[in-house]
């Protein structure tokens, strides 16, 4: 049973990671051009949310050319490796198999256990296993206000075997996972009871789906890096994540056309990859519909 909660959860876990940056209202968009610099073929970024209803599900023929003219498709993880979803349920678990129980409030442990079970049918005797961020993350998966997502990964991923195009991914499962090992386990369990007690959820997805298919960049940014354990961590969770992509970004584009598909809250803020490529001499504009 685990394993299949976490297989479902795995995309909305990705908008734990996958934080906001700004960028000019002016120039808002989630498709990119990058050309210049060297490189003689251009390549795309377009930035994801890693879970979306499937009516709001947004595609069109700027993105879909941009996706036929490349080469290569890159995502955050290899979709394409046959020992991911593997990877993903090892580590989901506490190290050792410890049970957070004891590292919560009695108050807050029956209230996220009572969460549990109304919503997927365990409690913290059985679920209490997996790490602060899985549990956040089927928290969140019940603020979604659909009954049928879409995975923009996933329609890539698959568009991409359709068109025999190669898929790489940028980081690893282990290397993501790491990043929430480097912060406080009482943070990350704070974060997780605020969830349950808030129960802003709802409201805060749609507000955000509005804003993503506005393509309002900057208001996302607002939403989501201005408090709580994603302000304080900004830097470990998302800026020094996109500097460690440019160099292979680099590397790829000089013998390939991309089309490179990341959270969209890589693209934007001083330390977005929109703003390091430029820094690195390269043209990177806006695809507008």
């Amino acid at each position: 049973m685990q394993f299949t909660i976490v297989r479902r959860s795995f995309f909305i876990l990705s908008l734990l990671i996958a934080t906001v940056g700004s960028v000019r209202s002016q120039e808002s968009s989630l498709l990119w051009r990058v050309s210049g610099n060297g490189i003689t073929q251009d390549s795309y970024i377009f930035g994801t949310t890693h879970v979306i209803c499937k009516e709001d599900f947004l595609m069109d023929e700027r993105i879909l050319k941009a996706f036929e003219r490349s080469d290569q498709l890159v995502l955050e993880l290899d979709m394409g490796d046959p020992e991911l979803q593997t990877k993903i349920h090892e580590l989901s678990m506490n190290p050792g198999m410890k049970n957070i129980q004891s590292e919560l409030r009695p108050e807050d442990a029956a209230i996220l256990d009572s969460f549990l079970i109304q919503n997927y049918g365990a409690g913290l005797d059985q679920l209490g296993t997996l790490r602060p961020m899985v549990l956040s993350s089927m928290v969140l998966m019940r603020t979604v206000s659909c009954e049928e997502i879409e995975s923009y990964e996933g329609f890539f991923s698959t568009k991409a075997i359709e068109s025999e195009k190669s898929v790489t991914g940028l980081e690893t499962p282990e290397y993501q996972f790491d990043i929430f090992d480097q912060i406080p386990v009482e943070t990350q369990l704070s974060e997780l009871v605020k969830l349950v007690k808030e129960d802003t959820g709802f409201n805060d997805f749609e507000t955000l789906t509005e804003a993503y298919l506005r393509e309002d960049i900057e208001e996302l940014y607002k939403m989501m890096s201005f408090e709580g354990m994603m302000k304080d961590y900004l830097e470990l969770i998302l800026d020094n994540r996109n500097k460690s992509w440019i160099p292979v970004l680099e590397r790829e584009m000089k013998s390939k056309k991309l089309f490179v598909a990341v959270g969209a809250g890589h693209l934007g803020g001083e330390n977005g990859l929109i703003s390091l490529l430029r820094k690195q001499g390269y043209k990177v504009d806006p695809v507008k519909k």
